[in-house]
């Protein structure tokens, strides 16, 4: 949960500083993805990878709240607060997804070289004796 809302806080940057999400949204999303991927767990890089859009989802229904719109009870004016953000940084977000599959592959890959033993320790693994399985 706070590597999401750690990429929100980036989706909440890129929208401040650039409203039509063009590259400056763009950029934000994207580090932000990278950033959430690589400093979650393992476990949870499946939760921050298709995140991108959920966090702007949240950003854009605070950011309507915080504006107190009587958009709530409209639904033109509801999808009208909503689709810009996601029509404009459709490409934005797509790209964050992509980067964030990036890093989950290569930490993937990395951590099956490392829990395999590597090809440092693979001779130091064949020819250490452990003391239950000691030769006569």
């Amino acid at each position: 949960m706070a590597a999401i809302a750690m990429l929100a806080v980036f989706v909440g940057m890129g929208l401040i500083t650039d409203g039509s999400a063009g590259w400056v949204f763009g950029t934000w999303v994207i580090i932000g993805t990278g950033v959430a991927a690589t400093l979650v767990r393992p476990v949870g890089l499946w939760v921050v990878v298709p995140a991108p859009p959920i966090a702007l989802l949240i950003v854009v229904t605070i950011r309507i709240a915080w504006q107190w719109q009587p958009v709530w009870g409209n639904t033109k004016a509801l999808v009208a607060e909503f689709a810009p953000p996601y029509l404009h940084g459709f490409p934005w977000l797509a790209a964050a997804i992509g980067v964030g599959i990036g890093i989950a592959v290569i930490r993937l890959l990395r951590r099956g070289k490392s829990l395999s033993g590597g090809e440092n320790n693979a001779g130091r693994r064949q020819t250490g004796l452990r003391l239950d399985q000691q030769r006569p």
